[in-house]
């Protein structure tokens, strides 16, 4: 089946992966910084449950790009003339929305009347404006030659926590560490805790928060994560992390201090050099896994600290967070010889 996402711009790379690990036979039609045109062969109800996804469609038709009124009266032809619409469960009221390049239009009375009026007879639904049922949209994107008629899959990321690292990013970071039921997870930065929640909507062992700020009145630890009995609090120093044993974690998922909108003590080479040295040592030697998100500055002094660190890079993704350049830096365990 053909959908259609959104996300937020410049998170493709990390999307067009994480899409790959939770579905099935995904192939990439289109897509540009904030768009997303695929098939997959999983469930429309699988693909609406990913929250790292701003918005997310199911593509019922497609012509060929045209103005936004001619299509909403093809699309009308096509209602009427096609199946496009069965199987798409009980719909008992709907509302169409147009959006052209991310922007929503409106359509001139009689091409928006004839539209809903053929959803309204292929569907037996009535339609309600205010919505709360069904959402039908007519899509246009300026690099992509058709325009599509979807049905609305999800209702949009949740916010966070006002300055907090975005949901649909944490889950992301989160999704590229290969997350496994078993893991003994630790963000030894935790902060808002936005990665340590997106983490504990999956299956995990053990999980540890941890920030040297904890107890300070500017850092409240999220009370979810306070009330969890597999969850660890601890207030140390992610330089040296006394509390955790060697060998004991099995992927670490982290926001690092950038050295460049956070004040140091020292020059951020040897804060990058301590820290992956103490990474080193509390990762389980044979399958540790670490995703670094980082300012493009400093991962370039950190791209050079892997293998020193016994670990592997395999991908390195560009983004945008807030408008800063960023990278997100994805490996493991260096493979044992022999």
């Amino acid at each position: 089946m053909r959908y259609f996402a959104q996300f937020r711009a410049w998170l493709g790379e990390l999307v067009i992966d994480s899409l790959r690990r939770d579905l099935s036979s995904v192939k990439v039609v289109s897509s540009d910084e904030s768009g997303l045109i695929f098939d997959s062969g999983s469930d429309p109800s699988k693909v609406a449950n990913l929250g790292y996804l701003k918005n997310a469609f199911s593509v019922l038709g497609t012509i060929r790009q045209s103005s936004a009124q001619r299509a909403a009266e093809q699309f009308a032809e096509q209602v009427l003339s096609t199946p496009m619409l069965r199987g798409q469960g009980r719909v008992t009221s709907f509302r169409t929305m147009v959006s052209v390049d991310g922007r929503l239009l409106g359509l001139p009375r009689r091409a928006k009347t004839r539209l809903e009026s053929a959803i309204a007879k292929a569907t037996g639904a009535r339609l309600n404006p205010r919505g709360g049922g069904v959402e039908y949209w007519l899509i246009g994107r300026r690099d992509v030659e058709s325009m599509f008629f979807c049905q609305r899959l999800t209702t949009g990321i949740k916010p966070g926590v006002a300055g907090s690292l975005g949901a649909d990013l944490a889950t992301l970071l989160v999704r590229a560490s290969d997350p496994r039921p078993d893991d003994v997870f630790l963000d030894p930065f935790a902060g808002s805790g936005s990665i340590v929640r997106a983490r504990m909507a999956l299956p995990y062992g053990r999980a540890t928060y941890s920030d040297l700020a904890v107890g300070e009145p500017h850092l409240q630890v999220p009370p979810e994560i306070r009330r969890r009995s597999r969850v660890t609090v601890l207030a140390e120093d992610a330089l040296e992390l006394p509390s955790i044993s060697t060998g004991s974690v099995s992927s670490i998922v982290t926001d690092p201090p950038w050295g460049e909108y956070d004040g140091l003590d020292v020059d951020f080479a040897t804060f990058a050099r301590r820290m992956m040295a103490s990474f080193d040592r509390v990762l389980d030697p044979q399958r540790g896994r670490l995703v670094l998100l980082l300012s493009r500055r400093a991962a370039e002094v950190t791209h050079a600290l892997w293998p020193s660190a016994n670990l592997t890079l395999v991908q390195s993704h560009q983004l945008l967070v807030n408008g800063h350049p960023a990278s997100a830096q994805i490996g493991r365990r260096l493979p044992r010889a022999g």
